[in-house]
């Protein structure tokens, strides 16, 4: 009983912490949705409530692979813990970049940041723990997605 209440407490630790880089842009996002709007925009954009939606589903399969990496201790798993820090604070910069400094430029620069060490981070939880691994591949499929999004805003605009 102890082993699964320990369990269920390391997850919903996990998963707290991968909806921290949605929440630290989330003030930015709804004030510049006009700016947004006025933007030339790519085709195979979505409707604005896809967003959300994707990205808090991508943030649970996140907590969910930090989770299964993680569960066995952190000691041993230095390297991935740092990658994994690494990418939520690049996720958590992105909106306050684009959104509340409508700047697509630089947004695009740290969208490219966290799809490269996104791409490190799946090889290095790959030798860890490939089910972990695996729950970062819908991610990584997102972020080349929002970065063919974020280089048409940036090159239209």
């Amino acid at each position: 009983m102890k082993h699964l209440l320990l369990n269920i407490l390391k997850i919903l630790f996990w998963l707290f912490l991968c909806q921290l880089p949605g929440l630290a842009g989330a003030g930015t996002v709804q004030p510049n949705l006009a700016w947004y709007h006025s933007l030339r925009l790519p085709p195979l954009i979505p409707p604005d409530s896809v967003f959300g939606i994707t990205w808090g589903i991508l943030y649970i399969l996140l907590g969910i692979s930090a989770f299964l990496a993680f569960r066995q201790g952190l000691y041993a798993a230095r390297k991935p813990l740092i990658l994994f820090i690494v990418q939520l604070a690049l996720n958590a910069w992105w909106t306050p970049i684009f959104f509340g400094s409508h700047n697509p430029a630089a947004a695009l620069l740290i969208l490219l940041l966290m799809l490269a060490e996104g791409i490190w981070l799946y090889r290095v939880l790959q030798r860890r723990n490939r089910i972990s691994a695996c729950l970062l591949v819908p991610y990584l499929i997102w972020l080349i997605y929002a970065g063919y999004l974020n280089a048409g805003v940036w090159y239209l605009n």
